[in-house]
């Protein structure tokens, strides 16, 4: 049995990397505050000078502001009234990135994503609201834009993040790791998952049992493995005592609950999932027996040398309207949709190798499961091989917590609810991430 860990951006923000889309924003607007103040310092005229970059333009920058040079101001927000106070105002040359700006319910990378295919389809729809008509091509230009935008940002702060490692680095990744390559417990499994691994078990030492019984062998004859896991349980009833037993905390003692095959689902474009790489480090149950690990960064990274270019956009074949846009029969509308662009790579291909090869357990670390991922969630989801999906939630405050929420989430990936109660492991049995 396998274990797929499936990580979000939660996952880098646990280990205090500013990859949100609040960061980068945040970030932009400040870098940008930095320029106009400087730009205004240097006018010596009395007339407004201009600042201007790829996605903005300032006119009548004038210097002094008010009494001093200084911008009071450190987001877009207070930019925008300390501008409107001087009678200026923002030209935006790239409306994506003006409406993102605006936005300021806008949380997550899922929340810019689910922006772009709504404004994709008012592009199809030539909505009059509509910010680009029915110009798909200048939105995809727009979208690209951020896209490098986040991708330069996003190794900044990676650099940063290497080079500032602490004690509590070390001790965040102390705690997921050993939660990352814990053995299987199978109390968090699905009943059909659960009885075919107890038939498994009992399948090993039937034989064996019915020997014993016919006096053909003895208790002794038999290797350490069969011998302990015998002598446990009620003979008469076999199938029955080795369920309860995998269910129990004292499972580890007479099963291998070691995962064959662990891999590592990476939804970020960064590579936090390198930290966990040795199950060595933390897996204390099986010196002889260690998970095999590998990594699959299912939408790419920064790293142009890695040849597994940034897949940002939209990817839920699921909506009704995504089988309208395929009827265009034209290619703009088709840019930034995930499951076409996972053909750049065979990373889509190795992951369905994967889960077609065995049954297998998620871990849910850091993700949202928001439907700009539904067609691969969904796909593995679903998956009959998929025995477990767990939840290692975010504790915001003492009695708040996000589970509900992914859970949500996660249920419009399912086709079939009846899979999803069964799979999704129920909070009880999980976990906080750190």
């Amino acid at each position: 049995m396998n274990r797929i860990v499936l990580i979000g951006n939660g996952f880098d923000l646990t280990h205090g990397m500013n990859t949100s889309y609040n960061h980068f924003i945040n970030d932009y607007w400040k870098n940008i505050i930095t320029l106009l103040q400087k730009k205004a310092a240097s006018n010596t005229t009395n007339y407004g000078i201009a600042f201007e970059n790829e996605e903005i333009r300032v006119d009548k920058l004038h210097g002094p502001w008010g009494e001093t040079t200084k911008i009071d101001a450190t987001n877009y927000q207070e930019l925008l009234a300390n501008l409107n106070s001087q009678k200026n105002d923002i030209s935006f040359k790239n409306k994506f990135f003006q409406i993102i700006s605006e936005k300021s319910h806008l949380q997550n990378w899922v929340d810019i994503e689910n922006e772009y295919y709504s404004l994709l389809k008012s592009t199809f729809n030539n909505s009059g609201s509509s910010a680009y008509g029915s110009d798909v091509k200048k939105l995809n230009l727009d979208f690209e834009s951020v896209k490098n935008k986040l991708i330069e940002y996003l190794k900044n702060v990676e650099t940063k993040f290497n080079e500032n490692l602490d004690s509590n680095f070390l001790r965040i990744k102390n705690i997921i790791g050993h939660k990352i390559y814990h053995p299987f417990k199978l109390k968090d499994f699905s009943e059909s998952s659960l009885n075919q691994k107890a038939q498994i078990e009992y399948n090993l030492i039937k034989k064996d049992i019915e020997a014993l019984a016919d006096e053909q062998i003895s208790i002794d004859d038999l290797n350490e493995y069969k011998r302990r896991l015998i002598q446990r349980i009620d003979t008469k009833k076999p199938l029955a005592e080795i369920k309860k037993l995998l269910q129990s905390g004292s499972a580890i003692n007479y099963f291998d609950l070691i995962p064959d095959q662990t891999i590592f689902l990476n939804f970020n474009y960064t590579f936090t999932d390198k930290i966990y790489s040795n199950p060595r480090e933390f897996d204390q149950f099986n010196d002889n027996r260690y998970t095999s690990v590998k990594s699959i960064h299912i939408h790419g990274t920064t790293d142009s040398w890695d040849n597994n270019p940034v897949i940002f956009g939209f990817g839920d074949e699921i909506d009704d309207d995504y089988k309208s846009i395929e009827k265009l029969n034209d290619n703009n509308y088709l840019e930034n949709i995930k499951s076409i662009n996972y053909l750049e790579t065979d990373n889509y291909k190795n992951l369905l190798e994967y889960i077609n090869s065995g049954n297998f357990q998620i871990f849910i670390f850091g993700h949202s499961c928001g439907i700009s991922d539904r067609t691969l969630l969904n796909t593995i989801f679903e998956h009959e091989n998929c025995a477990s999906i767990k939840l290692f939630y975010h504790q915001k405050a003492e009695d708040v917590d996000n589970y509900s929420d992914i859970v949500r989430n996660i249920s419009r990936n399912f086709n079939d609810k009846a899979k999803m109660r069964d799979r999704v492991v129920n909070k009880k049995y999980c976990e906080q991430l750190r």
